[in-house]
């Protein structure tokens, strides 16, 4: 269980040092986009295909047992793979890779705004260099 498997985060779950505190160590971060995807911000951030999108978020490699640690209990959420293509691969490093995100089962797209949610996830996206433009306006 200690291999790593890339995994694209597209909400709080962007922020390394928020998943520190959950005891996960994310390694090698990159940023990576989903084509025929976007990111619909309410209560949470919710990945949705969207033909002629991009969702943008970050890839991290993470152990089988880091993932479990982040979405036991959530039985809202299921893992669907993808494949990313990365900004400014590392030399010798592939542009595209597989990873997998975890997505909602039932999202509620048209969901009440968490403003305290988006602020905080605004927050991430400009730390990161990440486009803040699909966020709400609350």
């Amino acid at each position: 269980m200690d291999r790593l498997v890339d995994m694209f985060f597209y909400g709080l779950h962007m922020d390394a040092a928020g998943l520190a505190t959950k005891g996960v160590h994310p390694r090698q971060p990159r940023i990576g986009h989903i084509f025929d995807h976007r990111i619909v911000v309410a209560t949470k951030a919710i990945l949705t295909r969207a033909h002629g999108e991009v969702a943008e978020g970050m890839v991290y490699a993470l152990t089988h047992r880091e993932i479990d640690r982040l979405y036991t209990g959530l039985d809202d959420y299921r893992a669907e793979a993808f494949i990313v293509r990365i900004d400014d691969p590392a030399p010798g490093e592939p542009a595209f890779v597989p990873a997998l995100a975890m997505v909602h089962v039932a999202p509620c797209i048209d969901g009440a705004l968490d403003a305290d949610y988006t602020a905080r996830l605004g927050t991430i996206l400009t730390a990161l260099g990440l486009s803040t433009s699909h966020l709400p306006r609350v």
